[in-house]
């Protein structure tokens, strides 16, 4: 048997999303922030994330410089 008939075809599973009220109940586990600052980080989103999205959400936000 050929290698290229061993591989097996990977399948990538997109990231579940989740609501704002489930990311937020659990904010302090996944993004090491509390509760106001993901409130903060959040003001005026609508819709459902990924962990990941939202990371990179609160990093933004996070890092943004005050005016």
């Amino acid at each position: 048997m050929k290698k290229e008939e061993i591989k097996k075809e990977v399948q990538t599973v997109p990231a579940p999303k989740f609501s704002l009220e489930q990311l937020r109940e659990n904010c302090k586990k996944l993004f090491g922030v509390t509760t106001s600052t993901f409130d903060g980080a959040t003001y005026n989103l609508k819709g459902k994330y990924t962990v990941s999205e939202m990371k990179a959400i609160i990093d933004r936000w996070k890092n943004k410089e005050v005016r």
